[in-house]
């Protein structure tokens, strides 16, 4: 009977450098981590549609728990739906720089509206 199963290594989850936590998978995935580690990170739907949480990986590897429906490069993950695989450094876009704003017009007094289907509009 081998025991190395019992003594993965924990992941350590490091923020443009500097260590931040060990993901010990007390936690969903990374986004729940990190904001059990008081780690702002902004997000919408937290299952991988939307692309909010989208987040540079500097260095490491991760998992998808399921499969995001948004585009991604090579060095980018959804906290909202991986896991870390190995040792992984994030570099976290600002709050203010991933708030997705509404255009307005300013003629208008009421909001804009997006249609997904302007066609049919």
């Amino acid at each position: 009977m081998t025991y190395k199963h019992f003594f993965i290594k924990a992941p350590i989850v490091s923020l443009s450098g500097q260590p931040s936590i060990l993901f010990d998978g007390k936690q969903a995935n990374l986004l729940e981590a990190l904001e059990y580690k008081k780690v702002k990170v902004f997000s919408e739907c937290r299952n991988g549609f939307c692309g909010a949480c989208k987040t540079k990986i500097i260095s490491g590897k991760v998992s998808y728990l399921t499969e995001p429906l948004v585009e991604l490069e090579q060095d980018e993950c959804l906290p909202c739906c991986c896991i870390p695989q190995t040792d992984v450094d994030l570099e976290l876009a600002p709050i203010s720089n991933s708030i997705h704003r509404v255009k307005n017009d300013s003629s208008s007094t009421s909001p804009s509206t997006t249609h997904l289907y302007p066609e049919k509009v």
